[in-house]
């Protein structure tokens, strides 16, 4: 058995990105589909376990865990060939998916340039269907390989079976608790395609030079590092709220009152607004509750000056959701997985 079960409570500040204190009763760790099935028996046994990858999306409101994290150390990399337009790449959910990136890019495969510097596991990613700069995962997944935890089998999802969505998937939903992700299948153009239209990420790369799938990631980098603390330095867990959805009817309403809303459009006649600039309006940039607070120079990200605990988070978010919902009338919703 390849899992690690302290005799005591395990400290989690420093396995989530936020740090914030909480002790959980023990931590496993999975290395292989033999400790997927214990975790499987544990959530059977209605114990339930607490799955971990790297942190990044995970943030801990208690202080005390009565139950067991078992945390995903799966790891391994495949190139499983080119079928002339792809390249197509498996890769175990413990990886550290920023090291993933600079990997498929060392290799001459690109697609993944523009996610560059998220943090967090392979196996996380597509829970979230993370995204930036105009490019989302499901845009580069052809598979994703789960452990069902009811059949103790390795079941294989395609892309559409994810049932991806904005900062959605069938993982965080409907088989939450069901499905752990094991591994993700990547199929990467062999014709690169420059997805260049998010703010001046177009600017930053043409003034290194030469226009290649390094110098985007490199691009993407620099403007990641200008507007997110580092985690080391400053707890966070990167953007804390989802840019809220509308139909075109309730944007014009908005609109009507808001002249200035910064949006975007999001397909089939809806509109998504910028969470960030509505808060930033609420004069909530900035802002200190206690131990933690709303980033200085972006207002979309929630920070942990050091000291904070889940209570003061939590009166944080209440009071940033409270302030958008009054002044433009719209529900912001959590990005990360808050543990209550």
């Amino acid at each position: 058995m390849s899992a690690f079960n302290p005799s005591g409570p395990v400290d989690l500040q420093p396995l989530h990105t936020f740090g914030l204190q909480a002790k959980a009763a023990a931590l496993r760790l999975i290395r292989s589909v033999d400790d997927l099935a214990d975790y499987a028996h544990a959530v059977r046994l209605g114990e339930s376990p607490l799955l971990l990858g790297e942190g990044s999306n995970t943030v801990f409101l208690r202080e005390e865990l009565p139950s067991v994290v078992w945390k995903m150390a799966m790891v391994g990399k495949q190139y499983l060939g080119c079928d002339g337009q792809f390249h197509h790449l498996r890769v175990f959910g413990g990886e550290n998916w920023h090291q993933l990136v600079e990997w498929t890019l060392a290799q001459g495969w690109h697609g993944l340039e523009n996610l560059a510097l998220i943090p967090g596991a392979v196996g996380a990613s597509p829970v979230q269907n993370i995204g930036a700069y105009g490019v989302e995962l499901k845009d580069r997944i052809s598979a994703v390989h789960a452990f069902d935890t009811t059949t103790n089998a390795v079941c294989v999802l395609s892309n559409k079976a994810c049932e991806f969505a904005y900062r959605e998937s069938i993982f965080k939903q409907a088989e939450r608790g069901r499905l752990v992700i094991v591994a993700v299948d990547f199929a990467l153009p062999v014709v690169w395609t420059p997805v260049l239209d998010y703010g001046d990420l177009a600017q930053r790369t043409r003034d290194m030079g030469t226009l290649s799938p390094v110098n985007v990631m490199k691009a993407v980098c620099a403007i990641r590092t200008e507007k997110l603390p580092d985690p080391v330095v400053l707890g966070n867990s990167g953007s804390f709220f989802k840019n809220p959805v509308v139909t075109q009817h309730e944007f014009d309403a908005i609109l009507a009152l808001h002249p200035r809303m910064v949006h975007f459009p999001a397909g089939d006649g809806r509109v998504k607004l910028a969470a960030g600039w509505m808060i930033d309006q609420c004069g909530l940039k900035g802002h200190v509750h206690k131990g933690v607070g709303v980033y200085a120079k972006q207002a979309l990200i929630l920070v942990n000056h050091g000291f904070g605990k889940g209570a003061d988070l939590l009166d944080l978010i209440n009071l940033v959701r409270q302030r958008v919902l009054e002044k433009f009338g719209v529900v912001l919703e959590a990005e990360p997985n808050l543990i209550h």
